[in-house]
């Protein structure tokens, strides 16, 4: 007999409350790393802020919801981070492949329309392919460059890493440029008080 959608539900909850435990390459202001379900919180938290302060015309329940999901599949493969990635100890496409399993795990244990549209909004996040996609991205970058602020320029060992990497993202979506120039003169600050030489192209 297949199981009705509350216990579907809650089966895909115990699934994602991984994600607390999911620790990320961030530390918090306090000195402990940062899990990945509370990178997503904050970030949702952006995307209700911003999309407000500028006014989008976007699909800002969508926005949401992409934000609420984007980081979902790490509660099975936890966090392969970007770091990694560039330095070449871990590989994109593995990344991808192993992600892609996990949110085909995580729609199977849904009702059909919730599992479909979760992985949906997922696939469109990972894509790029909307104007919502785009800016919950940058913001994605944004937040996690606020959190590099807040933990300080003792946890900065890829000073080069951390201070463009928000750049490309923003550069998708040009409304947010007067955010990251926040982030960066909060973290050009961070860098001096670590005597962290801040370049030119950094700005």
């Amino acid at each position: 007999m297949e199981k009705p959608n509350l216990e579907k539900i809650f089966d895909f909850l115990h699934i994602v409350e991984n994600l607390k435990s999911v620790l990320r390459y961030n530390f918090t202001s306090s000195g402990r790393k940062e899990s990945s379900a509370e990178h997503s919180w904050r970030l949702s938290l952006m995307v209700f802020l911003l999309a407000k302060e500028l006014r989008l015309d976007a699909d800002f329940e969508k926005c949401v919801k992409m934000a609420l999901v984007h980081d979902l599949a790490e509660s099975i493969t936890g966090d392969i981070d970007a770091v990694l990635v560039a330095e070449g100890k871990a590989s994109k496409e593995e990344k991808q492949k192993l992600e892609s399993e996990a949110m085909e795990k995580i729609k199977a244990s849904l009702p059909r329309e919730m599992g479909r549209e979760i992985y949906d909004l997922w696939k469109e996040y990972e894509d790029h392919s909307s104007k919502e996609a785009k800016f919950v991205k940058a913001l994605d970058k944004l937040e996690t460059l606020t959190q590099l602020v807040e933990a300080g320029h003792k946890t900065y060992d890829k000073p080069q890493f951390i201070a463009n990497y928000a750049d490309k993202a923003v550069a998708d979506f040009p409304e947010l440029k007067a955010a990251l120039a926040i982030i960066k003169r909060d973290l050009k600050d961070e860098f001096a008080r670590g005597d962290i030489p801040w370049k030119e192209e950094y700005n």
